[in-house]
């Protein structure tokens, strides 16, 4: 087999595109780094010179999608109208997310943790972005006095519960759509909307 040597950087891109790749195909527990040094037509000491295992390889993805995922938020957030509108717009964007096929191997990667793991930092800050990005259209309700002047970390932690109980029981039904993905991920935030909003 022909071993390429390729700058850093490039190897790296390589790498991670055939993993998503892999991970897509077989999931996080059947891709091995076997499967990518064949798809890479790399050696094994090249890919763990740049990754240190498959996890950390799954991790820097997940990282990339969180990046991807919070860049179309704050592309929602400049163009919706008002707060409900990004919280509803924000709801559509994790529903159409439930068909990311890497999203699916994050569900079976996050049972292969304990309460120990070192990766669940990683998972956090992940989750905090999203988290962010939701506090800051709910204070931004808040101040124009469009939602309760409720505290902001139990309005936080509310709408993304609902999100995130959403994309969990979406993730049990995966002959769904994007579109009936994102519809129940709306009709959610809608229900929730209800009860947060100050009517005018």
């Amino acid at each position: 087999m022909t071993r390429r040597r390729l700058p850093a950087e490039e190897a790296k891109t390589i790498i991670l595109n055939h993993a998503k790749l892999l991970f897509i195909e077989k999931g996080y527990d059947r891709a091995t780094m076997d499967d990518l040094c064949a798809s890479t037509q790399m050696s094994k000491g090249n890919l763990y010179h740049h990754f240190k295992n498959k996890e950390v390889l799954f991790l820097q993805l997940l990282t990339q999608h969180a990046e991807q995922m919070s860049q179309k938020w704050l592309h929602l957030m400049e163009h919706s109208t008002s707060p409900s509108e990004q919280l509803i717009e924000m709801a559509d964007l994790f529903g159409r997310d439930c068909e990311s096929p890497l999203v699916q191997a994050l569900e079976e990667y996050a049972r292969t943790l304990s309460s120990e793991s070192e990766s669940l930092a990683t998972l956090r800050e992940i989750t905090e972005a999203a988290y962010r990005a939701i506090r800051q259209v709910l204070q931004t309700g808040i101040d124009q006095g469009v939602f309760i002047n409720e505290d902001i970390e139990t309005l936080s932690f509310g709408v993304m519960s609902t999100l995130a109980g959403a994309t969990q029981l979406c993730l049990t039904m995966p002959n769904l759509s994007g579109d009936e993905y994102a519809a129940l991920h709306v009709n959610a935030v809608k229900l929730l909307l209800k009860g947060i909003s100050i009517e005018r």
